[in-house]
């Protein structure tokens, strides 16, 4: 007979870890993106050290649903984004080595032999990425160039404002794109995937424009602002998840709105276009999600 406090400790190691994997997932996003932006050597490696912790999190989901568990609701962090290819591997190696240490605290806290062999996973593959970092941030990689960067320049004094009009959205969409793929974990635990499909769908299209937009501040030789990402609101079933991908839209479309007014159509008119882009296909997502609700 399992011992419910144990249990107790094992659910919460696992949520722990879940919890703290969302700041490297958002982290990496940038990171790597920005490499490959840049053309550097590294962009495809870390995106797909990206795609495998996005994967470890799928790992996690099913641990916890067989414990009648699943992810937290969370506040948002602030990341420490690099400006160049030094200071990008330097970040994710302290990143990195704070994460093992959560992986491995949760080990230590975890009573079943099977979720601690999960964790323990985890942190190996956490390990080989660290050994990965550390020797790239004392190789040539560090102080590779960004090459090829492809502007189409706004006008004079408004890449600043364009920066801003950015950055002021951006850590909302990629909160969005983890609370939307976190329900479609939940979902996938509960062997519903249809739903599971449904919102994997969704958070992969909200990830699509938050890397149209972060390519647009990279093009205009902006970098993305690490304060305030990562804050999930987890609902209880599917009307619960509906209900909080309505309060996300409903803080997003006006974020958008805002946020491309001081460009206007004559100043920067790429910018504006995609803001405005994805403003309008935001709303079309909410009336979808809206007439569920009103069914």
């Amino acid at each position: 007979m399992t011992d419910s406090h144990s249990n107790d400790g094992t659910i919460q190691a696992l949520q722990s870890v879940l919890d703290a994997m969302i700041d490297p997932i958002n982290q990496l996003f940038f990171h790597s993106r920005m490499m490959r932006s840049w053309g550097h050597s590294l962009g495809m490696a870390r995106n797909m050290e990206w795609i495998a912790k996005m994967q470890r999190t799928g790992t996690l989901a099913v641990a916890l649903r067989k414990h009648g568990a699943g992810p937290c609701s969370r506040e948002a962090r602030d990341l420490v984004i690099g400006q160049d290819a030094t200071s990008i591997l330097n970040s994710d190696t302290d990143q990195t080595r704070w994460f093992i240490d959560v992986v491995e605290r949760a080990v230590e806290q975890c009573s079943q032999e099977a979720d601690r062999e999960v964790l323990e996973g985890i942190a190996a593959a956490e390990h080989a990425d660290l050994v990965r970092l550390e020797g790239w941030s004392k190789g040539p990689e560090a102080h590779e160039q960004p090459r090829g960067a492809k502007f189409l320049l706004p006008k004079p004094g408004s890449t600043e404002i364009a920066f801003g009009a950015i950055n002021a959205v951006l850590p909302a969409m990629t909160s969005s794109v983890s609370q939307v793929f976190h329900h479609s974990l939940i979902f996938k635990g509960m062997g519903n995937e249809e739903l599971a499909e449904r919102e994997l769908n969704l958070a992969v299209v909200m990830m699509y424009r938050s890397e149209a937009m972060l390519e647009r501040l990279l093009d205009l030789g902006g970098a993305p602002d690490g304060r305030g990402h990562g804050k999930v609101t987890i609902g209880e079933g599917e009307r619960g998840s509906d209900e909080a991908t309505l309060v996300t839209f409903d803080a997003l479309i006006p974020t958008l709105d805002s946020a491309r007014k001081p460009i206007g159509g004559f100043a920067d008119p790429t910018t504006h276009t995609l803001l405005d882009g994805i403003a309008r296909a935001l709303r079309d997502d909410r009336a979808v999600v809206a007439a569920r609700l009103a069914a």
